[in-house]
């Protein structure tokens, strides 16, 4: 790459420039976030709604997509808006939800609102607060404990996230004995020795996933494919708050579809190119998980680029390479070739998506991602993404893809 020691051999002469249509690829984002698709949480009406867009967009492009569905276990959903308040010393009013508490992914449900004092020696009738790590299996067995003493719920820290906001979870482990609620570290402070009153009404809901795959053919129809991904859903949104998930990743979804639009349009490849659009990212890459396995039962080995976060150019593009050995010498070589054309920059950094699922199943994969100004946050919103990010994510996925394509 740009910035590696992948190759650094002259760059190849630049060619006819690729008919990326910026404008286009925008309209798909911005209809991706609107308020209606409900912040594209797999499970929600909005969701459906996007999954229906979607396909309409690669029809129109002239692909047939099908959808391949798969199943969910759960998704995290407030089934209404949460309350906090606190009387004490320190402390004496209502908090605002997402900015200075918020539901905490292990809590047990909370059917009913919990008014009690906010203790730290974790006394019968009390909210106990804990300052330590609210993971893993210490923290289920502190639970266990406190509930067999009468305690009748936890409050824990939860750090604010870049946005300022307490970050939106759509997936968590098995719940807890007691319900749960984070606070900012300093308002955890401030609630203890008050009374806390809580209602986080948050259920997990079984859902179906669905991809969404469309394959254009290649003048060699045996040739081994091109497989271009990005995940199309986001963390949901909040009861009376909109997250738009266009950073992550409405953006990476819209390059596609531009991208598909303009290959669709052009003289056939030699290879095959399938466009996947992934649910279930947001779940713990759920959809890539599912695809990976349906093209290994078909003997299938792609070479996969996964575009996730291209709402922002910071003056470089973050490329993901696996599996480690062999390394992906195709997909190294096509990305530092058309890295160089564009005078986009290149360096190796974790791009932590649905990339790892395919390179865990064997196949050559990268994952790029330019980066969102926020994300699983209300911010992220199309206002904040740069269109010249979105236009090089576009540019460097159709030149990395002719490059992989080319005879030799």
């Amino acid at each position: 790459m740009t910035e590696t020691a992948y190759g650094q051999g002259p760059a190849p002469a630049p060619g006819p420039a690729d008919p990326f249509d910026i404008r286009r690829a925008l309209a798909t984002l911005r209809a991706l976030c609107v308020p209606e698709m409900e912040g594209r949480a797999p499970g929600s009406a909005g969701h459906d709604r996007a999954t229906r867009f979607l396909v309409s967009e690669l029809t129109g492009a002239g692909l047939s997509p099908v959808l391949e569905h798969f199943a969910i276990r759960g998704v995290l959903r407030l089934t209404a808006p949460p309350y906090c308040g606190v009387e004490g010393p320190e402390l004496a009013r209502d908090l605002v939800h997402r900015a200075e508490f918020a539901e905490h992914p292990r809590s047990a449900p909370m059917p009913a609102p919990v008014s009690a004092p906010a203790s730290e020696d974790a006394l019968p009738g009390c909210w106990a607060v804990v300052r330590g790590s609210s993971q893993g299996t210490a923290f289920a067995e502190l639970a266990a404990s406190f509930a067999a003493r009468g305690v009748v719920g936890i409050l824990v820290a939860q750090h604010a996230d870049a946005s300022g906001y307490l970050t939106k979870r759509v997936q968590g482990p098995t719940p807890v004995r007691l319900p749960v609620v984070a606070f900012l570290p300093e308002l955890l402070d401030a609630v203890t020795g008050g009374t806390v009153t809580a209602h986080v009404p948050l259920e997990r809901v079984p859902a179906v996933g669905a991809n969404i795959v469309a394959t254009l053919p290649g003048r060699a129809p045996d040739a081994r494919p091109i497989l271009l991904t990005a995940h199309y859903d986001g963390v949901g949104s909040d009861p009376g708050r909109h997250f738009p998930c266009a950073g992550d990743n409405a953006s990476g979804t819209a390059v596609l579809c531009e991208t598909a639009r303009v290959l669709s349009r052009a003289e056939p490849l030699d290879r095959p190119v399938t466009f996947a659009l992934l649910d279930g990212e947001e779940m713990g890459t759920l959809g890539s998980g599912h695809h990976a396995r349906q093209l290994r039962e078909r003997k299938l080995r792609p070479d996969v680029l996964n575009i996730d976060m291209a709402g922002k150019f910071n003056g470089k593009v973050a490329v993901e390479l696996g599996p480690a050995d062999p390394m992906p010498g195709d997909l190294i070589a096509a990305l530092d070739a058309s890295g160089r054309r564009l005078g986009i920059p290149l360096y190796a950094a974790p791009v932590a998506s649905d990339n790892r699922r395919y390179a865990a199943a064997g196949f050559p994969s990268a994952g790029v991602g330019l980066g969102a100004a926020h994300y699983h946050s209300p911010l992220d919103s199309p206002e904040r993404i740069e269109a010249d990010a979105l236009h090089k994510a576009g540019q460097l996925t159709l030149a990395t893809v002719r490059h992989l394509a080319a005879p030799g």
